[in-house]
C-alpha cells in the first residue's frame, strides 16, 4: 500500500459504504414498489345448491361437480441489488477540500485571535485612562496642596513683617517715651542740684548709713570706700556692692551690712532725685 492509499485510506472506505448504502435504499424502495403486484389473487370458492327431488318420469337430478381451485403461483424472487460502481475518490479535490478546511479553521483561529488582541488593547486603553486620569488628580491635588502652602507662607510671612512693624513701632515708641522721661527727669535733677537739694540727700543717705556701721577692730583711721547700692521705690536695698575700698575683708563686710540694716533709705526731697543705682563714698573719718 503506498503513502496516498494509507492517507486516504479511511476517507476512501467510507466513500464507498455510502454508494452502496445509496443503492441498497434505491433498490429497496423498487422492491416495494413492484411486490404488490406480484400477490395471488384469492381464490373464489363454489358450491351447487341441492334440487327439489324430481317427480317419477324425469330425468335424475344432476350433481354439480366441484369446481377446482387455481394453482398457486409461486411469487416471483426478488431481484438481487446490483451493487452500485465504486467512486474512486479524486485526490486534487480531496486535497482541495483539505485545503480549504484548513484555511477556514486558521481564518477561524486568526479571527479568534484578532477579537481577543483587539480586547486586550481595549482593556489596556481603558486601564491607561484610569491611571491617566488618577495621576490628574494626584497631580491637581498636590498643585493646589503646594499652592496653598505657598501663599500661607506668604501671609505668615507678611504677618510676622506686620509684627516685627508693630513691636519695632511700640519699642521705637517705649524708647522715645522714655527718652523723654529721662530727659524730663535730667532737667528736674539738674534743676534740684541747682537747688542743693541733691548734695541734701546724698548727705542724708551717707549718714544713715555711717550710723548703721559697726566699725570692726581691723578698721584703720581714713578708711575711703566706693559703694554700689540697689534700690528700689520706697527706699529698700536689695543688693549691695563694694566698688573700691582700703580696708580689708572684715571692714569690706561691715559695711555691706551698715547698708542692709540702713535700709529703708531715706527718700528724696525730690521724686526725679530717684535713682536705682547708687554710687555713694563711704568716709565715715572724713
Amino acid at each position: 500500500m503506498n503513502a496516498f492509499l494509507r492517507e486516504h485510506a479511511r476517507p476512501l472506505i467510507g466513500s464507498a459504504l455510502l454508494h452502496v448504502g445509496i443503492g441498497a435504499a434505491v433498490l429497496a424502495s423498487a422492491w416495494f414498489s413492484v411486490a404488490p403486484m406480484l400477490v395471488q389473487p384469492p381464490s373464489i370458492e363454489a358450491y351447487l345448491a341441492p334440487s327439489p327431488r324430481a317427480h317419477p318420469g324425469t330425468a335424475p337430478p344432476v350433481v354439480p361437480q366441484p369446481v377446482p381451485a387455481p394453482e398457486q403461483v409461486p411469487p416471483a424472487p426478488a431481484p438481487e441489488p446490483v451493487p452500485a460502481p465504486a467512486v474512486v475518490p479524486d485526490p486534487v479535490a480531496m486535497a482541495r477540500e483539505r485545503s480549504a478546511e484548513r484555511q477556514q479553521q486558521e481564518r477561524a483561529v486568526q479571527l479568534r485571535a484578532d477579537a481577543a488582541h483587539k480586547l486586550a488593547v481595549e482593556r489596556d486603553a481603558r486601564r491607561k485612562a484610569v491611571l491617566d486620569a488618577r495621576r490628574d488628580t494626584v497631580a491637581q491635588t498636590a498643585a493646589k496642596k503646594k499652592a496653598a502652602a505657598a501663599e500661607a507662607k506668604v501671609r505668615a510671612a507678611a504677618a510676622q513683617a506686620r509684627t516685627h512693624a508693630d513691636a519695632d513701632a511700640r519699642a521705637r515708641a517705649q524708647r522715645e517715651a522714655e527718652l523723654s522721661r529721662q530727659l524730663a527727669e535730667e532737667q528736674s535733677r539738674l534743676g534740684a542740684q541747682d537747688a542743693g537739694l541733691q548734695n541734701r540727700y546724698v548727705a542724708d543717705l551717707r549718714a544713715k548709713i555711717e550710723r548703721a556701721w559697726n566699725r570692726p577692730p581691723s578698721a584703720r583711721q581714713g578708711i575711703r570706700c566706693v559703694v554700689e547700692v540697689t534700690q528700689v521705690p520706697g527706699g529698700t536695698v536689695t543688693d549691695v556692692r563694694v566698688a573700691e575700698c582700703n580696708g580689708d575683708a572684715a571692714v569690706v563686710e561691715s559695711i555691706k551690712l551698715a547698708v542692709f540694716r540702713a535700709s529703708p533709705l531715706p527718700t528724696p526731697p525730690e521724686a526725679s532725685l530717684f535713682q536705682r543705682k547708687l554710687h555713694l563714698e563711704f568716709n565715715p573719718d572724713g
